[in-house]
């Protein structure tokens, strides 16, 4: 390696986190995919759902918060879907997939 090139052997560590409607925060361990429903722990739901009658969120926001000592915060606000806006993923008559 060259004297003055620049490069530098600071790594990088990121942290991903939920943020629940009602103000709950919980860090997961990657991001979560921007188009997929998530349950209430986080997790991606199965889409086609089998009923409208889940909890089911979905990201509305992301923040990015560069913290020190190379650790870099990934913030995803949650928002809840209602019976309605979830009917669009469900399979059989009530969503008429």
């Amino acid at each position: 390696m060259q004297k003055g090139s620049g490069a530098s052997s600071v790594m990088t560590l990121y942290e991903y986190y939920l943020i629940f409607p009602d103000g709950e925060c919980r860090e997961i361990s990657g991001p979560p995919c921007e188009r997929s429903l998530l349950d209430m722990n986080g997790h991606p739901l199965r889409v086609p759902l089998s009923s409208n009658r889940v909890i089911a969120y979905r990201v509305a926001g992301k923040r990015t918060v560069a913290g020190g000592r190379g650790v870099v915060g990934m913030w995803y606000t949650l928002e809840q879907l209602d019976a309605l806006e979830l009917l669009e993923y469900v399979s059989g008559p009530l969503g008429q997939r």
